[in-house]
């Protein structure tokens, strides 16, 4: 009994292990800004007061994308990041909110947080990431 639960769970923690995405840096991108691809589908950030102060996109082998970003609370009060506050561009010009992120990140007035967000599996690597601070 013990040995097929010792096999049982050495096959579990070897598919748990397989499935999750080890990322690495993409290679060196200027950064392209959001504009310089048509959004046809009328797609941009929440409005907010949040500002993205640096990005490094980052891909896995089996093509999932995410992006290291620090953002900063540029208002004096407490506000609360949200996945549809970040928006990133693909090398395709199609626009993608994250599919994970602390849902509903409080952040204090002036206050800068550095997380990784992730835009889930794509063709195309992540050529920009930006709020609705780049739409004023």
């Amino acid at each position: 009994m013990k040995s097929y639960l010792l096999s049982f769970l050495l096959m579990f923690s070897s598919v748990s292990i397989a499935q999750q995405s080890i990322y690495t840096f993409d290679g060196n991108i200027t950064n392209i800004p959001p504009s310089a691809f048509v959004n046809d589908s009328r797609q941009y950030p929440k409005i907010s007061d949040f500002s993205l102060q640096a990005y490094f996109p980052m891909s896995s082998e089996q093509g999932d994308r995410a992006a290291l970003v620090t953002i900063k609370n540029m208002a004096s009060g407490k506000r609360f990041l949200q996945a549809e506050h970040v928006m990133a561009v693909l090398a395709d010009g199609t626009r993608h909110t994250p599919i994970t992120t602390v849902n509903k990140l409080a952040l204090e007035g002036q206050q800068t947080v550095t997380l990784t967000v992730e835009f889930g599996r794509h063709d195309y690597p992540i050529v920009s990431v930006y709020t609705s601070e780049k739409l004023k």
